[in-house]
Formats: structure tokens, C-alpha cells, sequence
């Protein structure tokens, strides 16, 4: 059976930065030393946990629209008058990150 050398990583973070920031910087590290392919990296711990959390956010992002394309159904008794609403969301949100 051969062994395998292994090596355990750990950082901390600045206060005031986040986990998908310190990720970021760790990934292009890994691009910019172009690591050969036999070396294998994973996160863990909250880093790995972080990194699942954000494979779902398109469902759960889709999963409000849905509820929210009901709501406003039921509410304005209609099936056309909740995309109208809606169709004025990313013109909103680009509105309010612009004032940032």
C-alpha cells in the first residue's frame, strides 16, 4: 500500500472580511501557483459548508419568485398583473445598487 504525503491548510479571517472573499483569493492562490494535477484540494469545515449553501441559492431564489408570482395572484385576482409587478424587480434592484 503506498502512502500519501497530505497537508492541512487552515486561515482565519480579517474582521470586516467575508468566507466567499477569503475563497475567492484561496482559489486564484491555487490558479496562479498552477498546482499539478496530482495534487487534490477540498475545503472544510465552514468553508465547504459555505460552498454547498450556495449550490442551492438559485432554488430557493426561484422557489420566492414562485411564492411571490401567488401571492400577488391571488391577490390582484389575476394571472398578468403579478409579472408586470415583477418584471419591474431587476430595474429596482439595479436602481438601489446604483445609491450604494
Amino acid at each position: 500500500m503506498k502512502a500519501f504525503p497530505a497537508v492541512t491548510l487552515s486561515f482565519n479571517l480579517r474582521p470586516g472580511s467575508s468566507l466567499g472573499t477569503a475563497i475567492d483569493a484561496m482559489q486564484r492562490a491555487e490558479k496562479e501557483i498552477a498546482l499539478p494535477e496530482t495534487v487534490m484540494t477540498s475545503f472544510s469545515g465552514s468553508a465547504a459548508e459555505f460552498r454547498t449553501s450556495l449550490k442551492s441559492e438559485p432554488f430557493l431564489i426561484l422557489a420566492a419568485l414562485v411564492v411571490i408570482y401567488i401571492v400577488l395572484g391571488v391577490l390582484y385576482e389575476s394571472y398578468i398583473h403579478p409579472i408586470t409587478i415583477l418584471s419591474t424587480l431587476p430595474s429596482r434592484a439595479w436602481e438601489r445598487c446604483w445609491h450604494c
